[in-house]
């Protein structure tokens, strides 16, 4: 009910939420616009991770590659 998979779903549907109001409110700024707010000092941790991922997604820029747990505790 609360798992990884339902936070990962939830984080999705903000993004995309916040892309939509961007592109809205903002147009061809919008990837200027969402990078500008992502480092507003008031923003909490959840909130400037979903406007971080909003910026990169209008930027065209592709996702950073995930590491296994093995890789990661054997520093690989």
């Amino acid at each position: 009910m609360f798992g990884v998979r339902s936070r990962q779903e939830a984080f999705e549907r903000e993004v995309c939420i916040e892309i939509d109001l961007l592109r809205k409110f903002h147009g061809e700024n919008a990837a200027r616009v969402a990078a500008e707010k992502a480092v507003r000092p008031t923003n909490r941790t959840l909130r400037r991770k979903v406007l971080e991922e909003a910026a990169r997604r209008l930027a065209g820029e592709s996702a950073p590659a995930r590491k296994g747990l093995i890789n990661r505790l054997l520093g690989a």
